[in-house]
């Protein structure tokens, strides 16, 4: 059950949503594209200049009609959402998702990954403000995922704004600007540019206690390594080698250790089930 969520997708952002299976990330995808209904409460993607925010969504390609050609899909989404079929713009909207050659082939000969291609495709007719896709990576091949992520980057930095769920971290990790933890019914970020998220590494050749006991004093999270290494998180590169300095210690090595994604979650997750 989703509860208490306070979610807002901004413009010129992809914000990427993860969680274990079961914790309701399709769910709230289905409530922000309206197609189900929440008992209670909004969410908020931004303010619109141009009226209403117009959303595309691709959530599963499993209802596409196996008897329909691709062509014959984008032909009556055209149709529901402008009332006709402009000239050119079925061929544009097949070439922009790399299914030109595959205009006349019925959705049952196609792969998984072409039949996501051809389900953003139709997510991007009504061209949306904002694009909510409920794991938009399944099936493609490499290729195949370097292009969705070029093309959700160049949606985002067009001033309008991608909600995305996937599984594969180390991908959303280079797609989303943002990300966002869903569990046990709440929402946390998992953001690696933080620095309370990041670590900085060093050895320090003379004054290393002295060193320690400054970087303490001065609010970081301090851990002396097994190799004598000082980990230190909390604190900027430039913070910790600046008090470095006025601690009088001389520094042989210093070197920022970014969190992946992946620790992240891990983290995140282990620390809800203690």
């Amino acid at each position: 059950m989703l509860t208490d969520l306070d979610l807002e997708v901004r413009p010129g952002e992809v914000l990427g949503l993860l969680g274990a299976n079961g914790s309701g990330k399709s769910t709230l995808l289905r409530i922000v594209a309206g197609i189900d209904t929440a008992q209670a409460g909004v969410v908020e993607f931004g303010d619109a200049t141009d009226g209403p925010l117009r959303i595309g969504a691709l959530l599963d390609p499993a209802w596409l009609d196996d008897r329909l050609t691709c062509r014959q899909h984008l032909v009556i989404a055209h149709l529901y959402s402008r009332g006709r079929v402009r000239r050119g713009s079925v061929q544009a909207a097949l070439a922009t998702v790399g299914l030109s050659d595959a205009e006349r082939r019925c959705v049952k000969h196609l792969s998984l990954g072409m039949r996501q291609r051809l389900a953003l495709a139709l997510a991007l007719v009504d061209e949306p403000d904002v694009l909510v896709l409920d794991e938009p990576l399944n099936g493609l091949d490499p290729d195949g995922v370097l292009w969705i992520r070029e093309l959700l980057r160049g949606f985002a930095s067009s001033g309008r704004a991608v909600l995305l769920s996937s599984h594969l971290m180390a991908e959303m990790e280079r797609i989303a600007t943002r990300v966002v933890l869903l569990t046990n019914g709440s929402l946390s970020p998992l953001d690696g540019r933080s620095p309370a998220r990041n670590s900085v590494r060093l050895r320090a050749e003379s004054r290393a206690g002295e060193l320690v006991r400054a970087l303490t004093a001065a609010g970081a999270d301090v851990v002396v390594t097994a190799d004598s290494s000082i980990l230190v998180r909390g604190m900027e590169p430039a913070r910790v080698f600046r008090t470095a300095l006025s601690s009088g210690a001389v520094l042989s090595h210093l070197v920022s250790e970014a969190q992946t994604l992946e620790e992240q979650y891990r983290d995140a997750t282990s620390n809800r089930r203690r």
